[in-house]
Formats: C-alpha cells, structure tokens, sequence
C-alpha cells in the first residue's frame, strides 16, 4: 500500500512539472513586432489590431474618427 501511494506521490509530482512547463497563454507564442498605423485625425501611432477603422482612414479612438469623418 505504501508504494502505491508513493508511485501517486511521484506521477503527480511529473505532472505537475510538466504543467509548469508548459506555456499557458498564446501570447507568449505571439509576442513578436506588431504592426503600427497612425491615427488619420491626431498622428499617434497605435497597433493595428487596436485602431478604429473608418471610411477615410485608421484612427485611435472613436472620438476622433466622428470628428474626423463629421
């Protein structure tokens, strides 16, 4: 009985180890240069993922796209 309990102890032990090994989130997969673009009302550049597109360009918030785009 004894060692059944410790050959529990040691494949938990394995897998915990493993687990900790293992990368939880993709971004730590993705982490590389992301594209940048600039705002077409203020300049400031922002990733293109996070950018509001409009009908005459990229923009870095809603605000300035309805005040760009009237």
């Amino acid at each position: 009985m004894k060692y059944l309990v410790l050959l529990v102890i040691v494949f938990a032990g394995i897998w915990w180890i493993r687990q900790q090994r293992r990368p939880d989130t993709p971004q730590q997969k993705t982490s590389g240069p992301q594209i940048m673009v600039a705002c077409a009302h203020c300049g400031t550049h922002i990733p293109e993922n996070e950018a509001i597109h409009g009908a005459q360009g990229v923009y870095c918030s809603q605000a300035h796209r309805d005040s760009h785009e009237g």
